[in-house]
């Protein structure tokens, strides 16, 4: 039975061609010592044309064979210097022109210097982007930076990882229409700002992984970025919007206002000293709507401790919470706000002056019970005074159910007995 290229086996064995392909590693990679009887062949063969003259596959070839004739054993002096002068020469000009980025790859990762080995590296990895493979360019510099940690091309190296994060972070696609391109931006600038943090690009690595973080709602992490362009790049056109978006940050961060009342005062001084620094700088009504919800939470948060306080039967905590939440809704402006926290302290006031609670003695009787200022309220409802027509408000203790009940008991009691006399007259 044959195939069709319209099967789906067949484009899954298709593309694991392709990607055997495009991993496969080129002849450098693979070099094995050479017999010591071919190397002066060898390097006759090398030395026939100049490097500048040859193709690019012959200059890969010629390098792969002199790296081959280098690991060979038993060689006398001269000739091993021969072999290491022609591989210099050839090796060196491949990583200036190669136009194969596995190839190139392949090279950075000899045993040659570095001053053939990093050129090559960041030539790979430049090359690598220009076909959008991205993975294997980041990968590339990473390698790089781990064999050679202070090598000379650092600039270079950060504009190749600034332009890799940059086309992860436009780039609008999706993998297997699944999954978005620009998730693969984050590590990038990542390894940008903590491998390179003077690097120029960095600040503006930094601000992009602050909004990538911040539109996940990852606001802790996004803090952070903001804050090492604040410290690292002190010179930065981002750092003043930074030092804006931290605060603003803090506050998205809170869950509501029953919590992280510290966060909040934190953010109210950052917001302050913001706008003392920046009189007229153009994010400062932001700014000022940003102080405004601050201080609107910190009254949120104290009327929730005042609330809690009149539920615990605790006037003077509700007063003070509630007096001071009155006083930053003040700064706030907000009139709802403030009308509300007015009403409840007069509600406080009124509860205040209804007196101190009853006190209840050990055996004393219900009737007895007095409220402790001495007098007492009028408990009862109004009632006909005895004699009058006028309907008069007559004061009398309030009693609990358990004493009307004895005293309806008695009552019945005392009826029972005037019967039972009658009947024995």
């Amino acid at each position: 039975m044959t195939l069709s290229l319209t099967t789906p086996l067949s484009w899954l064995t298709g593309l694991g061609l392709l990607a055997l392909t495009s991993c496969s590693s080129s002849p450098i990679a693979s070099v094995s010592p050479m017999d010591p009887d071919d190397v002066p062949a060898a390097l006759v063969a090398a030395q026939f044309m100049p490097a500048d003259e040859l193709t690019d596959d012959q200059l890969v070839d010629t390098v792969a064979e002199l790296l081959s004739a280098n690991k060979a054993r038993g060689l006398d002096t001269k000739t091993r210097v021969e072999i290491r002068d022609a591989l210099d020469r050839y090796a060196q000009e491949l990583a200036s022109r190669g136009e194969d980025p596995r190839a190139l790859e392949d090279l950075s990762e000899t045993d040659l210097p570095a001053r053939i080995s990093v050129p090559a590296g960041l030539r790979s990895a430049a090359l690598y982007l220009a076909q959008e493979d991205r993975k294997d360019a980041f990968k590339t510099i990473k390698k790089l930076d781990s064999r050679y940690p202070s090598h000379g091309s650092r600039d270079e190296a950060g504009r190749l990882l600034m332009d890799i994060g940059d086309s992860y972070f436009y780039d609008k696609r999706r993998k297997y229409f699944l999954f978005p391109y620009s998730n693969n931006a984050p590590p990038v600038y990542e390894y940008l700002s903590t491998e390179y943090p003077k690097h120029p690009g960095t600040d503006d690595a930094l601000k992009k992984l602050a909004e990538t973080y911040e539109k996940e709602r990852m606001f802790s992490i996004a803090i952070e970025k903001h804050e090492e362009l604040i410290l690292w790049c002190r010179d930065s056109p981002y750092r003043i919007a930074s030092e804006a978006a931290v605060p603003k940050l803090r506050l998205a961060a809170l869950d509501g206002p029953e919590y992280g009342r510290g966060s909040m005062v934190v953010a109210l001084g950052e917001l302050e000293i913001w706008l003392s620094k920046y009189p007229d700088n153009d994010l400062r009504p932001d700014v000022e709507r940003t102080l405004v919800d601050c201080l609107q939470r910190l009254a949120d948060n104290d009327m929730v401790v005042a609330r809690f306080y009149r539920t615990v039967m605790s006037t003077a905590g509700a007063r003070q919470h509630a007096a001071r939440a009155l006083e930053t809704a003040r700064r706030a402006g907000n009139p709802e706000q403030l009308e509300e926290i007015r009403a409840f302290l007069e509600a406080v006031d009124e509860i205040e002056s209804l007196g101190p609670p009853r006190e209840i003695t050990q055996g004393g009787q219900p009737e007895d019970i007095l409220p402790l200022g001495g007098e007492l309220d009028q408990l009862g409802p109004a009632q006909l005074a005895p004699g009058s027509d006028s309907l008069e408000p007559r004061r009398v203790p309030r009693r609990t159910e358990r004493a009307i009940k004895n005293d309806e008991e008695s009552e019945g009691a005392s009826g029972a007995n005037a019967e039972s006399g009658g009947e024995q007259q």
